[in-house]
């Protein structure tokens, strides 16, 4: 049975990085596809303006200039998640960091990995509690929110938009929104990335990955589909959603209490990691499919009020 278990989850880690791309796309593309038409003429105008926009696409871009634009946008959904490994950008969090130089159309060349995540701390064992240290995803969502659609100059939110797409997708994955700390790890797991639940591979892994590894088109317009149906289906056609980022976190918090951390207090290691059960992984699938199609269209009405 523990084989069993392994495998399963083999095949939801494949690729770990907040949401995976796969993750981040569906969202953006559930997003995309409910903007009016002022929201899309806005940031399909901000987007031609980011300095990477030519690289966020690929060689197979459509060449249609609509389908051109919708590319755009959920490419541009993980362009925060591309330029951690990018020589361009440095580590601001690091201790005595170099910056690099300051490239034309960029406000910024810090690759900010700590506008990712908010590790609300919670612990099952009475272990003490370290308190969340700003930046961070709660306080940078409220910056992009009201700077984005500021008159002026479009150089900002031309570089924010991206990373508004990326960070309020980040919050709708619970494992970005919590730290849990018990008695062998004093200090936090890291949002359950000192967790390991399968050999070499951790807990933050499997929940970034259980919406698939598939990034293609195809699969993420597929998927996509299929979870905006079931949110219509539970919601109504015309659902009022959320627009309040610190609500978008407290909910990912008490996701991760209530289904991400139902092991015990076991932490794993990479040697011996903790097994996990099929209905765990399945549970992930389904959490995984509501958070994501609240990400896409909160995304949507968040944008359709600032660029009305």
């Amino acid at each position: 049975m523990r084989a069993k278990v392994v495998v399963s989850i083999l095949c939801l880690t494949q690729i770990a990085s907040a949401w995976n791309a796969t993750g981040h796309r569906i969202a953006a593309a559930i997003a995309y596809d409910h903007l009016t038409p002022t929201a899309k003429q806005r940031v399909d105008a901000l987007l031609l303006k980011h300095p990477d926009y030519a690289t966020m696409l690929s060689s197979g871009a459509p060449a249609d200039p609509e389908a051109r634009a919708r590319a755009a946008f959920l490419a541009a959904s993980a362009w925060p998640d591309v330029i951690r490994n990018d020589n361009r950008f440095y580590d601001d969090t690091k201790e005595n960091a170099k910056p690099t130089p300051l490239l034309p159309g960029f406000p910024y060349m810090a690759r900010h990995t700590n506008w990712h995540y908010i590790d609300l701390p919670f612990s099952p064992d009475g272990t003490s509690l370290v308190r969340v240290k700003p930046p961070n995803a709660l306080t940078e969502l409220r910056r992009i929110l009201l700077e984005i659609g500021q008159p002026g100059s479009d150089l900002v939110p031309a570089y924010d938009l991206p990373w508004l797409i990326h960070i309020e997708g980040d919050v709708h994955q619970p494992l970005h929104c919590v730290s849990r700390f018990v008695k062998s790890q004093p200090n936090g797991d890291a949002g359950g990335n000192e967790v390991f639940v399968t050999p070499g591979r951790n807990l933050h892994a499997l929940w970034d990955d259980a919406a698939g590894t598939d990034a293609s088109d195809g699969y993420v317009n597929r998927f996509a589909a299929e979870i905006t149906a079931e949110f219509l289906k539970r919601r109504g056609q015309h659902p009022r959603v959320s627009k309040d980022p610190k609500r978008w976190v407290r909910e990912g918090f008490e996701l991760a209490k209530g289904d991400v951390y139902t092991f015990g207090p076991e932490t794993g290691s990479r040697e011996y990691p903790t097994a996990l059960t099929e209905d765990y992984v399945s549970n992930a699938h389904r959490v995984a499919r509501t958070q994501l199609a609240a990400a896409g269209f909160r995304l949507a009405a968040v944008l359709n009020e600032i660029f009305k």
